[in-house]
């Protein structure tokens, strides 16, 4: 009979013996994501946190890797005096990561996610944290809801949800000529812009397929980007968080040696005045960020959505997944909304008590990170 045995990892070099092996467990598993692949995760560890306590999880059934739960823990105070170790999901922080779950052999789904959440509740395991803070899980999805039912399963873990929503859209009925599905006063913003931009000169979207390019483009996504919020009075994404950046410098490299990358640019005249990164992955198309030149036209960076979403349907693309917040702009651009959930998530320990009986999120101003 095959032996399932659970491994605690804590330093990166241990979790490296497991590159050989991830993404070819995360290509059968029933969550498998670009936020899961071992590129995000590398380039995550490299860039956003080169210091971080890692926590990994992973079962292995005769020496066959089977199952992968990728923690990291950070302590938080709970009115500045009580101390708790958390374990947040590697990759969740600063780089916009979405859909976290666990990466399990698919045929043992549901039972594999459960002896996950034993070991994390073993005496040596359950030890080292407190807490476990769990955010964007996809619960739509059938990975969201078999790491639901996994839990509803495992009667010492005591569970708080929240309610996040999301935007996608489905691009399998949209016809090849996006345009008249597109509401009159977008479809009017996007063709009055075009006549602008033809006016302007020569104007072009384009994508970049080269290493030597992609630095170039990436800084001017970056200007953009920081350029609009400042503008607002505010400081952009890359701005405030440089390590995003870094990240973005890391893993772009690695998604266009795999295909993945779709860095896109609207030039005017040889001037860059708009710039979307997202990526392809599994048939679907993920929106991460975009920039345009507020002093530029208005409306350029909906000509170059729309372009982008016009190549999706040629790619023969699934969805146009602009991830976190259904806001009315995603709207217009023929999203729906989606329902996820953050998952607070602790074990019986006496430190917990409280927290059976008040919902206190570490989001708020009672439990608050340390660092």
């Amino acid at each position: 009979m095959p032996v399932i045995t659970s491994h605690m990892m804590t330093s990166w070099s241990e979790i490296e013996t497991l590159q050989s092996d991830w993404n070819t467990l995360l290509s059968q598993s029933d969550a498998n994501n670009i936020f899961l692949t071992w590129e995000w995760m590398e380039s995550w560890k490299k860039t956003c946190q080169p210091h971080t306590r890692l926590f990994f999880i992973i079962l292995k059934e005769d020496n066959e890797l089977i199952a992968i739960a990728p923690f990291y823990i950070q302590p938080y105070r709970l009115l500045n005096t009580l101390t708790y170790q958390v374990l947040r999901f590697a990759g969740d922080q600063g780089i916009g990561s979405e859909y976290s779950n666990f990466i399990v052999r698919k045929k043992d789904t549901l039972q594999l996610k459960q002896q996950l959440w034993k070991t994390l509740l073993s005496a040596s395991t359950n030890i080292n944290w407190d807490l476990i803070w769990y955010t964007n899980v996809a619960t739509w999805t059938t990975g969201g809801e078999s790491l639901l039912k996994s839990l509803e399963q495992s009667p010492k873990l005591h569970v708080a949800a929240r309610s996040v929503d999301f935007a996608n859209t489905n691009l399998c009925d949209l016809p090849d000529n996006l345009l008249p599905s597109l509401s009159k006063s977008l479809r009017t913003n996007i063709k009055q812009t075009q006549r602008y931009l033809t006016k302007q000169g020569s104007w072009q979207v384009s994508y970049c397929e080269d290493a030597k390019s992609l630095d170039k483009s990436l800084t001017r996504l970056f200007e953009l980007h920081n350029l609009r919020w400042q503008q607002a009075g505010l400081k952009g994404s890359f701005q405030r968080r440089p390590e995003m950046a870094s990240f973005y410098q890391d893993f772009a490299q690695k998604a266009l040696q795999k295909g993945w990358l779709r860095l896109a640019e609207l030039t005017c005249d040889n001037e860059t005045q708009a710039v979307q990164i997202g990526y392809v992955y599994q048939g679907q198309f993920f929106a991460l960020q975009e920039g345009f030149n507020p002093d530029f036209q208005k409306g350029t960076g909906q000509v170059l959505r729309y372009h982008v979403m016009k190549k999706c349907i040629e790619e023969g693309l699934t969805d146009y997944d602009f991830l976190g917040q259904y806001t009315n702009h995603k709207r217009r651009w023929l999203a729906k909304q989606r329902n996820g959930q953050h998952l607070l998530i602790w074990p019986n320990k006496i430190k917990n008590t409280l927290f059976n009986f008040l919902t206190i999120w570490p989001t708020g101003k009672y439990l608050k990170p340390t660092r």
